[in-house]
């Protein structure tokens, strides 16, 4: 099985270090980043094929989230992407998926939800 690589790009450290502890194997390497500065340099140097990313990476009323999907979407075509958000809607949900995203969760999301998503994008 070829090794997948991961990139989960989230402001908050906790989370970062569930999602990767929770999916990180000898199958997967899962890499971090907690701004989209940070996310933007790992995407210019390596290649993924999951990015997860938070909508809000500053704490404020943003969309960096649907931002850094386009910005995959735009450099790697063939790169999945799933949104996570603590403040969905209809409206963002439509906006995740129009950028190109394959799966929309708001949060909480249990651990379940997010492997079986990985199973279906054929990642785990």
């Amino acid at each position: 099985m070829n090794k997948k690589y991961i990139l989960i790009v989230d402001d908050e450290i906790g989370i970062l270090l569930a999602y990767k502890k929770l999916l990180a194997d000898e199958n997967i390497e899962v890499h971090t980043a907690d701004t989209i500065e940070q996310a933007e340099q790992l995407l210019n140097t390596n290649r993924y094929d999951l990015v997860i990313a938070d909508l809000r990476l500053t704490g404020i009323l943003g969309k960096e989230g649907i931002e850094l999907i386009r910005y995959v979407k735009d450099h790697s075509a063939d790169t999945e992407c799933v949104l996570v958000t603590a403040y969905g809607s209809p409206e963002i949900e439509k906006e995740a998926y129009e950028a190109g995203a394959s799966f929309y969760f708001e949060k909480p999301l249990s651990p379940s939800k997010l492997i079986e998503a990985l199973h279906q994008l054929h990642i785990k």
